[in-house]
């Protein structure tokens, strides 16, 4: 097994900020159509809080992997950031206290400082 070069782990650092960045951005963009309550007909506000839960939490997550393929990556991604969901979900329903705005807040509080260390850390 050969090691990746050096342009081959600067490019995969590079993606894995770009991503990281723009998770925050979709984070921050959610929460904030989330407090003004926009909801327009073209449905970016349910792409952009879907779109989140669903690779935030797994992308902070998956950020502390060393050199891993990006296939590992992007598996730890989506199944983190499904159990996540799913998981809030099933406390908001077994708890009779349904506010997904709310847990929108905590799960990307919870997410973006370790979204923007691993955009400045990429490992």
């Amino acid at each position: 097994m050969s090691m990746p070069s050096a342009a081959e782990l600067t490019r995969a650092r590079t993606a894995r900020r770009g991503v990281a960045v723009m998770l925050v951005v979709a984070g921050a963009v959610a929460c904030l159509l989330a407090a003004f309550d926009v909801a327009g007909g073209s449905g970016l506000r349910l792409a952009l809080t879907v779109g989140f839960l669903l690779l935030g939490p797994g992308w902070a997550a998956a950020g502390f992997l060393r050199r891993a393929p990006a296939a590992h990556m992007w598996l730890l991604t989506v199944g983190v950031g499904v159990a996540t969901t799913l998981l809030a979900a099933q406390i908001m329903v077994s708890a009779s206290w349904w506010h997904p705005d709310l847990m929108t807040y905590i799960i990307t509080g919870l997410s973006v400082p370790f979204l923007l260390r691993h955009a400045v850390v990429a490992q």
